[in-house]
This record gives structure tokens, C-alpha cells and sequence, in this order.
């Protein structure tokens, strides 16, 4: 039997551990506490389109039309270089270029501290290995592009390799190795094959990186490509997710493609679907066209008239769905819930946060001691809710407006630190949500108002 004294030593022990725990100090980031249903300082009518569109003053006004949006693309890619139109690549590609590339992906990672799945830290031998995979001998002087479409969902991976890395130890929602995921009919020029056979390199219209090799197939001629992208008559998914049909009564699933995916309008069945072309994969990794059928429910015929209501409506189809880092899990991380709202009306944004923030009419750039009132006066002064996005460091946001005087945002967000009775915890929200700026006052970095850095209107 114990005696008295080791009980008290262990009990005091006992308590040491759990305050550090508590604590919010580095070793315990990943101790997660969930956020309310209902966020601080929101209420049930916040969470639809509806209660922020009938506060707006002119929902329904033209942004822009469909050729100032074509303008506005236009200079996204020639003058600002933040979207690429990938057949414009210049063929044959140096070899060189190609092997920088590469360089470039492995750079990111030289003298981090990154673990795999089970804890363990990655060994240099294990980056060696992919390395090896990368095949950067094989690379020619002058590769020739191939052309082709993505054929099921792609997660795209900055090296070829299926092992995960994180950046600490159980940090399992942020694959390191993860850059993007490209839906179903994404067009992609494929620069490079890796030593095994099972990885393409490959550049699309938002990034560069590895796919599987069986979720893309490559057409024989460019044209094909490029008339899959550019047709006339098109649908644009408009829902979360739009599912793909391989019969006509919608029973023989083929896969989903996410909000903003856009497919060449063949015919409308008589049942009411909408028959569309399909990219799908021969034995031998040709790309052949199919049909495929989507109901109606989910897509639009055209792209949307670009409206504050029609991006408020595009983002509460999004409401609570799951974050997904890099679209890990089929979802979709802060720049990509913002992207996919403006793909609707055929804005194409880039892929990443500090790329949007360059998008569209500068309102305000703030440094780190800008007082919160100048901010919340150019937002309640010179912000248009529905098309202006506050940017923080790695995070981007969608204004909705003002209620009972604070500045509401809808976002895919990870969660909010908060103080605690043992310092600082972190508030796990992991979806889109509404949330006013104040989140995370006097806690860690301060609040998102505090933090943000930037405010641009999509005009």
C-alpha cells in the first residue's frame, strides 16, 4: 500500500501535467476544444443567404458583365501572373525549367522537422526516396507537353510519393505534401512521368504538382482539350458537390465534381437532366469523351450573373460543409471556398490566399498597429458586402455586412484561440461559418479584425 507522502507527490504531479495541458503552450497546440453550434455573437437568422441579402442595398446590381469579366481574367493572367492559361506553354519546355521546378518543390522542405503518420520524423532517407521517384535524370532537354483531362478527383501533391508529412507530430488534417485537388474535366498540361510509372507531373490552371497517374487521361490532340474547356454551351455546378451520372436515370454514379466545376452542355434529356460531356480513361490512358448526366438541382446552365446575391447564395451552399487543407477529404480549405464562389460567374481566381489578395479594386492595406476603427470604418464606408474579401495572413474571407454594428464575414475556417482559466485554448470550428471579426480577441495573435492586412472588392 502507498503511503500518504508518493500519494501527494503523484497527485501534484498529476495536476503539473494537466495544467500544462491546459496551458496553451507549444506541446499542446494540438489539444483542440469544439466550437459552439451557434458561434459568439451570431444568431440563427445569420446563417442563411437571406437575412444578409435583404440587409444589402443593391443585391441584385451588375458587378460585371460577362465581357468586363473576361477583362478582368485577362488581366489576373497576363498582368498580375497569379492564373496561368496552361496552352500557352511554350512547346517543346526547356528541360531546365523543368528541373527548377522541381528544385523549387524540394526546397520547401530542406532542414524542416516533418513527421510521418506514426509519429515517427521522417528520415533523410525517406525524402532520398522521393527524390529518386522525382526522376529528375530522365527529364530531356526539351520536353513536349501532353495534354489531357482529369478524369476523377485528383489530390495533387508537391512530390510523388502516398506517405503523408506533417509538420508535428498528429497533425493528421495537414498533409504537407498536399498543394491542391483538381476536379473531374480540369484540363492539365502533364511536363513529366516519375521513375515508377505511377506519378504525372503536371501544370494546370492553378498550380503545378503529382497526380496518380489513373486519374488523368491524355488526348491525342490539343484541340480536344482546349474545345472540352471553351465550349459555348456548358453547365457550372452551382451545389457543394455536383454528382456525375453515367445513365441517363441517374443510378450508375461516376463521381462529384465541387462548386465552380464546369462541363460542355450536350443536350437536356427529357426526364430533365442535363447531358453532359464527360473525360474518361481508355486501357491504355487515352482520353476519350463520354456522356454523363447531372441533375439540374445541382448545376447552372451558364455561368450565374455576377450579383452580390449570387455569390451570398453560392457561399451559404457551403455553409458548414468540412474544411479540408489543400482539398484533403473532397473539401475545401479559405482560398478554395473563395474560389469556387466565383467560378459560378466565371471569375477565375487563383488557388492560394496571398494570390487572391492581389485580385480586384485595392480598398485598404493595413500594418500590424492599425487601430481596428480605421478598419471597421472602411468597412462600413467603402466595403461592398457579397464581393469584398479581407485577407489575414494565410487566411482570406467573404464580407457579408453589418448587423447590430459588428462586421460579419463567411469563411472556411479552421477555429479561433480564446482565453482560458490556464491561459490560451484553441476553439476548433473546422467549416464554413459565419463569424463576426471579434474572434480571438485578447487571446494569441488577437482578433481576426486586428489581423487583417488587406480589403479588395471584386470589381
Amino acid at each position: 500500500m502507498q503511503s500518504p507522502t508518493i500519494n501527494s507527490v503523484f497527485r501534484i504531479l498529476l495536476l503539473l501535467a494537466l495544467l500544462s495541458c491546459l496551458s496553451g503552450c507549444t506541446t499542446s497546440e494540438l489539444l483542440h476544444y469544439s466550437a459552439p453550434s451557434l458561434l459568439p455573437h451570431t444568431e440563427r437568422e445569420m446563417k442563411t443567404a437571406g437575412f444578409w441579402i435583404s440587409r444589402h442595398p443593391d443585391p441584385d446590381r451588375i458587378i460585371l458583365t460577362p465581357q468586363e469579366i473576361v477583362r478582368f481574367n485577362e488581366r489576373l493572367e497576363k498582368e498580375l501572373a497569379v492564373t496561368r492559361d496552361i496552352f500557352a506553354l511554350p512547346s517543346p519546355l526547356p528541360g531546365d525549367e523543368i528541373r527548377s521546378m522541381m528544385k523549387e518543390d524540394l526546397k520547401l522542405f530542406e532542414g524542416r522537422r516533418l513527421y510521418l503518420k506514426s509519429g515517427k520524423r521522417a528520415s533523410p532517407s525517406h525524402f532520398n526516396a522521393l527524390k529518386t521517384k522525382m526522376n529528375e535524370a530522365a527529364v530531356p532537354d526539351k520536353a513536349v507537353p501532353r495534354y489531357g483531362l482529369i478524369v476523377r478527383y485528383a489530390g495533387q501533391r508537391v512530390l510523388p510519393g502516398d506517405d503523408a508529412l506533417y509538420s508535428r507530430p498528429g497533425n493528421i488534417d495537414f498533409d504537407e505534401l498536399r498543394n491542391n485537388a483538381l476536379d473531374v474535366g480540369t484540363p492539365v498540361a502533364v511536363i513529366h512521368e516519375s521513375a515508377d510509372g505511377r506519378w504525372l507531373y503536371v501544370i494546370d490552371p492553378m498550380h503545378r504538382g503529382w497526380i496518380k497517374k489513373e486519374t488523368a487521361a491524355i488526348a491525342e490532340k490539343i484541340e480536344t482539350v482546349r474545345a472540352f474547356r471553351d465550349s459555348a454551351e456548358f453547365v457550372v455546378v452551382t451545389a457543394a458537390k455536383g454528382d456525375l451520372y453515367l445513365r441517363e436515370d441517374l443510378t450508375e454514379w461516376h463521381d462529384y465534381a465541387r462548386m465552380g466545376s464546369r462541363f460542355p452542355l450536350l443536350d437536356i434529356t427529357a426526364s430533365g437532366a442535363a447531358c453532359v460531356s464527360v473525360p474518361l480513361r481508355d486501357p491504355e490512358g487515352g482520353l476519350m469523351l463520354g456522356e454523363g448526366y447531372m441533375n439540374r438541382s445541382q448545376i447552372h446552365r451558364g455561368y450565374r450573373p455576377y450579383t452580390p446575391r449570387t455569390i451570398i447564395e453560392q457561399a451559404f451552399a457551403l455553409l458548414d460543409k468540412p474544411y479540408g487543407w489543400g482539398g484533403m477529404y473532397g473539401e475545401q480549405d479559405c482560398s478554395r471556398f473563395i474560389k469556387e464562389l466565383f467560378d459560378t460567374v466565371g471569375i477565375y481566381l487563383p488557388r492560394n490566399s496571398s494570390k487572391q489578395a492581389v485580385a480586384g479594386e485595392l480598398i485598404a492595406e493595413y500594418k500590424a498597429d492599425c487601430p481596428d476603427d480605421s478598419k471597421l470604418a472602411d468597412l462600413r464606408e467603402r466595403a461592398v458586402a457579397g464581393i469584398t474579401l479581407l485577407r489575414m495572413k494565410g487566411h482570406i474571407m467573404l464580407l457579408l455586412g453589418f448587423a447590430n454594428g459588428r462586421p460579419y464575414v463567411i469563411h472556411e475556417t479552421r477555429g479561433y484561440k480564446e482565453k482560458a482559466a490556464f491561459g490560451t485554448r484553441v476553439r476548433l470550428i473546422n467549416r464554413a461559418a459565419v463569424t463576426d471579426l471579434s474572434l480571438g480577441e485578447n487571446a494569441g495573435e488577437g482578433s481576426y479584425l486586428k489581423r487583417v492586412c488587406s480589403i479588395r472588392a471584386l470589381r
